[in-house]
């Protein structure tokens, strides 16, 4: 156990004490401004899975809380005050996954019976924290000398968690825990990567007979609709980056190869990127296996946004990187866009189709420039500045999901690596 059961209920029963790995109370520094806040990480840390147990898996966003699923259990921060709103300990040894979003006020995590497998589902009541069920899905124990640990993909599809194992794909309903269908791999199969869509569910397979495929499934019913198989000398794809459109690529070398099906698994088109593409996980970390990862990637209708793989900037100490958009009806590069300056670029997660353009934050680290929000527009590449950032935020987004909504932008990193807070809440007006 992370943590001795009673004493954690007993912090949790009167709402005192610290969050676990991260801290209890908001921060405000002088760079903040009325109404925003910070949760500072604390020193404190366990070697769970690796060294850190503050890990995030789910960073979550309602209409009233900001909400971080991390090892020891999820809690939950007032949206307009950072204070404490509650917290729900781990219902097993550690969390070990989470769904990447909520949906009908509810979200998905998983959670190990012990420390050494990733083997029980459970339901969130994010308004509430209350758990409301419990589930077993396929695990494989990791050696008692090993300290990694293959934990399962969970994915959004629509008002489904879609749960993704070695050896098949289920679906769940957040809000009983009932499942809704399992589509389950050959015995020569098993699945290495998936992506969701309310309409289609897609999972890259690894074959030992007849090589990798790429399987589309219905997203309501897990029937299959039809697949694709991948030519020997691709293999498995790096990242699935859309599910609706399907969307595979290929990265590793100076350029990447963009495989564009159609919702039956039939080649549209496929072709590849002038540079080298950054497809490392921005919540990847060492001894976790599997699981959902996010990536500086995204689709928005036709077009496919990818982040080119930072370099160092003249004179060194800072990175920075590009976005590429591509029409995935032609293949055809649409431009290509550094921003308002030459720093990092984070996509920024609106909750919506995007048709403003790309909302991202812009920056170079904690000393740099002041960090920025900026708005790329969708037909042309060009950067707008929309809003200039507290200092005190810089250094927090690199490896982090962001949130904006209603005035509100949430920065929450997935893991206390060169980064002081486990949240940054700012009021910034980008609409």
């Amino acid at each position: 156990m992370l943590l001795v059961a009673l004493g954690l209920v007993a912090l949790l029963g009167i709402g005192a004490g610290t969050a676990w790995f991260v801290s209890d109370g908001f921060g405000t520094g002088k760079e903040l401004r009325e109404g925003e806040w910070q949760v500072p990480f604390t020193t404190a840390g366990t070697e769970v899975i690796g060294n850190d147990a503050s890990i995030a898996f789910g960073a979550w966003m309602s209409d009233t809380a900001v909400i971080r699923a991390q090892k020891d259990g999820v809690l939950a921060y007032d949206l307009k005050t950072g204070k404490r709103a509650w917290g729900t300990p781990a219902p097993g040894a550690q969390l070990c996954g989470a769904t990447p979003g909520i949906v009908g006020g509810r979200g998905v995590v998983a959670y190990g019976t012990t420390t050494k497998i990733c083997d029980r589902l459970a339901g969130l009541d994010v308004k509430t924290g209350k758990l409301l069920w419990k589930t077993t899905v396929p695990a494989k124990a990791s050696a008692a000398n090993d300290k990694s640990i293959d934990i399962p993909g969970l994915l959004l599809a629509g008002d489904l968690a879609i749960v993704r194992t070695a050896g098949q794909v289920s679906a769940y309903n957040p809000a009983d825990g009932k499942k809704a269908w399992t589509s389950v791999t050959s015995q020569v199969c098993s699945t290495e990567e998936a992506a969701a869509s309310p309409r289609q569910v897609v999972v890259a397979l690894r074959c030992s007979q007849g090589g990798a495929r790429i399987v589309v499934l219905d997203a309501r019913t897990g029937d299959f609709r039809g697949e694709h198989r991948v030519a020997d000398d691709y293999g498995v794809p790096d990242a699935l980056v859309s599910a609706d459109p399907p969307v595979a690529v290929w990265g590793g070398g100076d350029r990447a190869t963009v495989l564009v099906l159609d919702g039956k698994g039939s080649k549209l088109r496929q072709f590849e990127t002038d540079e080298k593409i950054d497809l490392l996980p921005l919540n990847g970390t060492i001894y976790i296996e599997g699981g959902y990862r996010e990536l500086r990637t995204a689709v928005r209708g036709d077009t496919l946004y990818l982040s080119t793989f930072p370099v160092n900037t003249e004179g060194g100490g800072i990175s920075r990187d590009d976005i590429v958009a591509f029409d995935l009806k032609t293949g055809r590069r649409l431009w290509k866009s550094s921003g308002t300056r030459a720093n990092m670029l984070t996509f920024v997660d609106t909750g919506t189709a995007g048709d403003k353009g790309l909302l991202v934050m812009e920056e170079g680290g904690r000393n740099e420039p002041a960090p920025r929000l900026t708005r790329i527009d969708p037909a042309t590449g060009r950067a707008t500045p929309v809003a200039e950032l507290p200092q005190k935020a810089g250094g927090e987004s690199q490896d982090a999901h962001i949130h904006y909504r209603g005035g509100t932008l949430v920065i929450m990193p997935f893991e206390e690596i060169a980064t002081r807070f486990a949240v940054t809440a700012l009021r910034v007006e980008a609409e």
